[in-house]
């Protein structure tokens, strides 16, 4: 019985090397997987991280060797240590815990990497690749995930990179109110920076999509209007600030696409910050004069800023999770000595039971 995590996020690896990852589609990734000893297996990829959780391994092969090696076959050469990080036993299970509650993300406390965690392991469910353990280890960091929100202020403030994003935009212009904003994508990100727009009041949002009526939509839902998506280039000549969050494999904006804009603005600034992965601007944007981009890196001063007088709730939730950590580490060892143990499920003296059936590991509360 092995749980292995081998991952690199905003943490340990550059924005290019992230990228990479992030062009790989889930069909892609499942393909190599099932070319590969790894079983059990449930695999994360956001804007920030990309991360393999595998809980078993075909005909005993070591967990983090198979990893280390399904990686290098990812990025096309052995992965540096300071990139690529390896954590086995109770050190993946606690990383897990910590990556559901928001803990391990660029804005702690945010509320989108539950989702994403949830999304990526009922992906894995439905296609078959998990197995018991993997069950049970998700469940409950879903479980750990949600208790540490309802029971600690981590979440309090701005704690989405896309709601960074936005109070960057208001840092610089102030009230929005007078500001004209173009949001490129129409996804769950982008959907967060409308719905933050919309709270601060923005004179004028325009969403543009690839998809029309995905953008039409969003549109919709925030009162904001539909810039039809081969028009974007044209648009900055009058947008104040643009926010992009696209799944395009490559740049939608690029340099030339800018510069010629500028022709046209007669001196005045344009803001542009670019949360995709892959990135939605081309990175030699930044050289044109009254042009500002913000990449995601370049938004950590805005978290260390949240962080400010958060430490106390940010104890409160690593001592769920070492509590949490603690009760899984004892489950395991029941089941590798072929006993069944409960999970409690409340700080109530009684407690309630989690049993995992013999296949799949699928939660039965009692």
């Amino acid at each position: 019985m092995q749980i292995v995590v081998a991952g690199l996020s905003h943490k340990t690896a550059e924005l290019a090397l992230r990228e990479k990852l992030s062009l790989f589609s889930q069909e892609e990734i499942a393909r190599k997987i099932k070319d590969s000893p790894i079983a059990d297996v449930v695999f994360l990829s956001t804007c920030n991280r990309f991360e393999v959780y595998a809980c078993g391994f075909k005909d005993g092969a070591d967990g983090p060797e198979v990893l280390l090696r399904f990686f290098e076959g990812l990025i096309g050469k052995n992965p540096d240590k300071e990139d690529l990080y390896l954590y086995s036993g109770l050190e993946a299970v606690e990383h897990l815990l910590k990556v559901a509650s928001g803990l391990d993300s660029l804005v702690v406390g945010e509320t989108e990497i539950l989702g994403q965690v949830k999304e990526a392991y009922e992906w894995a469910k439905k296609e078959g690749f998990t197995g018991k353990i993997g069950n049970i280890l998700f469940q409950r960091a879903l479980f750990v995930g949600k208790k540490v929100r309802s029971e600690t202020g981590i979440s309090v403030g701005q704690t989405s990179v896309a709601s960074v994003a936005v109070e960057l935009a208001q840092s610089i212009f102030g009230r929005l109110s007078e500001s004209s904003v173009l949001v490129l994508g129409a996804g769950q990100m982008a959907e967060l920076m409308v719905r933050h727009l919309s709270s601060q009041k923005t004179q004028k949002i325009m969403v543009s999509n690839r998809t029309r009526d995905r953008a039409e939509t969003l549109a919709q839902n925030f009162k904001a209007s539909v810039l039809p998506w081969e028009n974007r280039a044209e648009a900055l000549q009058e947008v104040d600030i643009v926010l992009a969050s696209t799944g395009a494999p490559e740049a939608v904006l690029t340099k030339e696409m800018v510069e010629k804009s500028l022709k046209n603005r007669r001196g005045r600034s344009l803001f542009m910050v670019d949360i995709a992965m892959p990135r939605d601007i081309e990175e030699a944007v930044h050289t044109l004069e009254h042009v500002y981009l913000y990449r995601l890196e370049d938004l950590e001063h805005i978290v260390a800023k949240n962080l400010e007088g958060r430490a106390s709730e940010i104890q409160k939730a690593k001592e769920i999770i070492d509590s949490k950590t603690a009760e899984m580490d004892e489950w395991l060892k029941a089941l590798k000595e072929g006993r069944e143990l409960s999970f409690k499920h409340s700080n109530r003296p009684k407690m309630r039971r989690i049993e995992a059936s013999q296949n799949k590991g699928v939660v039965n509360e009692k």
